[in-house]
């Protein structure tokens, strides 16, 4: 290999570094998003954000569970568990002792409650499968790019097509961060309306204290 074709070698790899990392970026928020059947969970290691010390998952009749805010030893635990209710559920945590919320009428405000959040989080998951779809088409022409350089063999186009979907993944990333914050929103409001209701219900008696 000449000098020439070393150093172009050299610029190209270092230019497509960034690109590499949009690729990475995509993948990883692709994963995420797609980890556990959806992205509407708040979260699987921390507590309610507006009660430190209460937890809770919605459990669906099937026995998914695709959004709540509890350590993840909780959602195993009601994972191993299934569903025995064959209906859809709250499972509330406060102060170490569990409760079961299984009411129609209260089970029917919480599903209004996370609706919101959930169509959010669809949207997010759209915009991440496209994010996947590009990273997937940055990283098959930054190769064969790579390939050209190091047969001499270099194609302007390859290049003109990688800033292209780079610029496009520029696009998404933002849609991305403006989705994120609305869904945070919407997580902290679900998450108050929850917890309110699910206390209401421990406290006129309608929760199950369970095991």
């Amino acid at each position: 290999m000449n000098t020439r074709t070393q150093l172009m070698g050299g610029l190209f790899i270092l230019a497509l570094i960034p690109t590499a990392i949009w690729a990475t970026q995509a993948k990883i928020q692709a994963t995420n998003n797609s980890e556990d059947g959806g992205i509407s969970v708040i979260s699987k290691s921390m507590l309610s954000q507006s009660q430190p010390d209460f937890s809770w998952i919605y459990v669906q009749q099937d026995g998914e569970m695709t959004i709540g805010a509890g350590h993840s030893d909780d959602w195993e635990q009601l994972e191993r568990q299934g569903n025995p209710y064959h209906a859809d559920y709250l499972w509330v945590k406060t102060a170490g002792t569990p409760y079961v919320i299984t009411d129609p009428a209260i089970v029917a405000q919480i599903k209004t409650a996370i609706m919101p959040m959930q169509q959010q989080g669809e949207k997010m998951q759209a915009i991440g499968e496209q994010m996947q779809q590009k990273g997937d088409a940055i990283n098959s022409q930054t190769q064969q790019l790579l390939l050209n350089v190091a047969t001499e063999n270099e194609d302007p186009k390859i290049q003109a097509e990688i800033d292209s979907l780079s610029t496009s993944m520029d696009k998404l990333g933002q849609q991305m961060d403006e989705l994120s914050k609305v869904h945070e929103s919407l997580s902290n409001t679900a998450d108050k309306q929850i917890v309110s209701l699910a206390q209401a219900a421990i406290k006129a008696g309608t929760a199950i204290k369970t095991p």
